[in-house]
């Protein structure tokens, strides 16, 4: 019975374990998506500043009507893309931090196992050893009285 048990744990613990190991790699391609999304967030500020200065440039050597109209309908566009992408890099942490949270709750769950696994055994030990002791008591009872009634 007790090594039923033993084997149920364990079958138990490698599905905790096989868990734990999805949940590893749905940490490292949110990890990838927000790194991803934090580039693209990078690379669009590097963008507005470059444009930010050559609209100074432009305006320092004056500009036209609708050369002014194209710049301010650019810059709304590339606030609304910043916009978006602050967002999805918000998104991403959360995502992350939920992946995260569940592989912690699955390394948990995994590790109860491996406690009970030990416990099963270190109790199993016990048994093992009081039986043995239980048996050298009664080999010596036997060899005592033997030694009596020679």
């Amino acid at each position: 019975m007790a090594q039923h048990s033993t084997h149920t744990l364990q079958f138990l613990q490698q599905l905790a374990a096989d868990e734990v190991e999805a949940a590893m790699q749905t940490v490292a391609i949110a990890m990838q998506q927000l790194e991803q999304a934090t580039q693209q967030q990078e690379m669009l500020k590097q963008y507005q500043q470059e444009y930010v200065q050559q609209w100074q440039r432009a305006t320092q050597l004056g500009l036209k009507a609708d050369l002014y109209r194209n710049f301010q309908g650019f810059f709304s566009q590339l606030e609304q893309a910043m916009l978006g992408q602050n967002q999805q890099v918000n998104q991403l942490q959360a995502v992350l931090l939920q992946k995260q949270q569940l592989l912690q709750e699955k390394q948990r769950k995994q590790k109860s196992y491996e406690v009970l696994i030990t416990r099963a055994h270190h109790a199993q030990q016990l048994r093992e050893r009081k039986r043995d002791q239980k048996l050298m008591d009664e080999f010596a009872s036997r060899a005592k009285r033997r030694g009596m009634e020679d």
